[in-house]
């Protein structure tokens, strides 16, 4: 993906939004980066497809979409702004090393920032990465349903209640999706124990977009 050129003020509004988990209201990035995603800045990131915004009460709220992501994974090798100076400069080194670490670890940038946000990035050995990879293992194709009774399976004895976890959290990611099987009639009763409950709902079926 090549990226669209910003401004010092776009870059930092978006990376700031990433920094955030992908989604923040205007006070709580004003707050962050001491600026707020608002007039032309706002109208051009939603135009291109980088960030929604609503407006439920008297601030917006954005969040990054797939896109939005993409565009931040971009650019962590990206230049820095010309009137960067030395500061904009080491940012940017800063930011290449993350991605290299997310390379050598097999990670998604917005699994990395939520693991983060929680008080540590994501070690190889984590949960989380051990779920992808046997995701990846049953999965025929990016997308495919896979039971969680077939997943749990490739995980050896991985504690539970740590699998259970770390499938809440990745399901908080953009490429991450859980739902519960909609013909309850066809689930085994092992089916039905291996369900992961999150929000209050048992979800029985993981998909991953892509690798």
């Amino acid at each position: 993906m090549k990226n669209t050129a910003f401004g010092t003020r776009e870059r930092a509004l978006l990376l700031g939004l990433m920094t955030l988990g992908g989604t923040a209201s205007n006070p709580e990035l004003l707050a962050h980066v001491g600026d707020k995603l608002d007039g032309e800045p706002r109208r051009r990131v939603n135009k291109l497809g980088l960030v929604t915004s609503e407006k439920p009460g008297r601030s917006y709220h954005h969040t990054l979409t797939e896109d939005g992501w993409a565009w931040c994974v971009t650019e962590l090798e990206g230049s820095a702004p010309e009137r960067g100076g030395s500061l904009g400069r080491t940012l940017y080194g800063v930011l290449r090393m993350i991605k290299g670490y997310l390379d050598a670890a097999d990670l998604s940038l917005a699994e990395f920032v939520v693991k983060a946000r929680e008080g540590g990035a994501t070690a190889p050995d984590d949960p989380t990465k051990a779920i992808r990879d046997a995701y990846w293992h049953l999965a025929r194709e990016p997308q495919d349903w896979v039971l969680l009774t077939r997943l749990r399976a490739q995980l050896g004895d991985v504690p539970r209640e740590e699998v259970d976890e770390a499938l809440r959290q990745l399901e908080r990611l953009p490429d991450v999706h859980l739902v519960p099987e909609a013909d309850q009639k066809t689930l085994t009763d092992e089916d039905r124990e291996s369900a992961v409950v999150v929000g209050g709902v048992s979800k029985h079926l993981l998909a991953i977009e892509a690798r």
